[in-house]
């Protein structure tokens, strides 16, 4: 056909040339966009085990969750903490946690040399294994719809399969595994979810609380997270499985090779050994089943009487200056008077003394119940002192029987917050209670004053709570 030079045929000429500049354009962006990304990458400097052996540092992206890293009575656990800092030990090199405050980023954080290590289960996926190279699975889990459970009057019903959240609303957060789960439960059955992203910085535990509360009604978790949940929020239902079983790992840089043989070879002989299993029973199977939220009952063998440790108790509580019967109502909150009680966390005898604190005590057979007696009131006498500011005697003695159970420096962060949000830092109820029971949200244990992140608060202030008013019963029915 002749070329037209006809009007109608120049203007389209000219829409057909405007388009193609258009359509360039966004091409070199995307083009311009992609290489700058892949040169910022090249760019940063390979940091392989050579490298982390000269440095002294191994530096692991952890976020504070009530099982994988918290502070518990001013140090540091964790079910990937601990197993973080047996490899660090293995390496020969000290264990840095650079702390994740939006899990979101954790992937683009480890790409950019922020850390080596994503050192918590990450499900296996082909999407992220394009950007990072996974360990050897540690663990394995299907993914599970968490809901809370129906009252007898709730006219609504559990979804017991997959197809039966079509119409229902979950949330979970953006980049995890469990949002790309439900995309593929929508396709493979034809239904509709809407799935509301929640911010990077929101735990899964965070979301399961939010369930158990009946602030949102569904979300979905790894089966081994959600069990352990279970233990503490018994209003939760977690049977409905949205996955098929799917491998769990940790993950490094693809550049850094010769540190992801080093994890592998650990983990294999960690496996073997069964120090892994161990430590997981710790955190996921003993450590909420530990927890004893004891009654406001006390032994009774003979009138006026306890506990069998009353001489042991009442010469102590002389020496500190406390009532008796305030020291017995700890000791019963603590281990109900058994001297040979070991916690989760190594926490033993009748007063749940740590090692380190015994050690820092000089004090080390604590299964005796004198010398445990005598390492748990040096520790509260230098409680009193750390809460000398607060003046008025039965608020301090608030804020150290919280520091006794959970450490001084949860406190402080909680009074820290108090500040920041206008409530008085030295006044107990409905102010730095409040804050310490809010540490387990993330707005506040993200906080830049928050120094120690995240903590149950709920666990010290209930356990405060129950040990005055045991002691107010003590002193309605025990002579002093």
């Amino acid at each position: 056909m002749p070329f037209s030079n006809s009007k109608q045929d120049r203007t389209r000429h000219r829409y057909a040339l405007r388009l193609f500049s258009a359509i360039s354009a966004v091409l070199a962006l995307v083009v311009l966009v992609v290489t700058g990304m892949v040169i910022r990458e090249a760019l940063i400097p390979a940091r392989d085990l050579e490298n982390i052996r000269k440095s002294g540092k191994l530096k692991v992206l952890l976020a504070y969750d009530p099982i994988n890293y918290f502070i518990y009575k001013g140090a540091p656990m964790g079910y990937s903490y601990e197993l973080a800092e047996r490899f660090a030990r293995e390496l020969g090199v000290q264990l840095e946690v650079v702390p994740i405050q939006d899990m979101n980023l954790q992937v683009p954080m480890l790409r950019s040399g922020e850390g080596d290590v994503i050192a918590h289960f990450m499900t296996v996926t082909q999407s992220r294994s394009k950007s990072v190279d996974f360990s050897i699975p540690l663990d394995s889990s299907r993914q599970v719809l968490v809901q809370r459970i129906s009252r007898p009057a709730d006219s609504t019903t559990l979804v017991l399969k997959p197809e039966q959240l079509d119409g229902k609303t979950v949330y979970v957060r953006e980049k995890s595994a469990y949002y790309n789960s439900l995309r593929e439960l929508m396709a493979r059955y034809g239904i509709s979810i809407t799935i509301v992203p929640v911010h990077g910085s929101v735990t899964t535990g965070e979301l399961i609380r939010l369930v158990n509360s009946g602030e949102i009604r569904y979300t979905v978790a790894d089966s081994n997270i959600a069990v352990t949940h279970k233990a503490i929020f018994p209003d939760i239902d977690i049977r409905t499985q949205i996955s098929v079983v799917q491998p769990l790992a940790w993950a490094v840089r693809k550049n850094s090779p010769k540190l992801r043989e080093a994890l592998d070879a650990w983990l294999q002989r960690e496996k073997r050994t069964g120090d892994i299993r161990a430590i997981h029973r710790k955190y996921y199977d003993q450590q909420y089943r530990f927890r004893k939220y004891a009654v406001n009952v006390f032994y009774s063998d003979k009138a006026g009487s306890i506990s069998p440790y009353d001489k042991l108790v009442k010469a102590s509580a002389q020496n500190i200056g406390w009532d008796w019967r305030l020291l017995s109502s700890l000791i019963y909150e603590e281990s109900q008077f058994d001297p040979k009680v070991v916690s989760w966390a190594g926490a033993t005898g009748l007063m749940q003394v740590m090692p380190a604190t015994g050690s820092m005590m000089r004090i080390f057979n604590l299964s005796n119940p004198e010398s445990n007696i005598r390492a748990g009131t040096a520790y509260l006498v230098t409680l009193e002192k750390e809460w000398k500011e607060i003046n008025d005697r039965e608020t301090r003695l608030k804020f150290i029987l919280a520091s006794y159970n959970v450490g001084p420096g949860h406190v402080r962060d909680a009074q820290k917050l108090a500040v920041k949000y206008g409530a008085n830092p030295k006044i107990w109820e409905n102010n730095v209670e409040k804050y310490l029971l809010l540490k387990s949200e993330p707005r506040y244990y993200n906080d830049n004053v928050s120094g120690l992140g995240y903590c149950n608060g709920a666990i010290p202030v209930r356990y405060t709570r129950s040990i005055l008013s045991r002691y107010r019963l003590y002193t309605q029915v025990i002579p002093d």
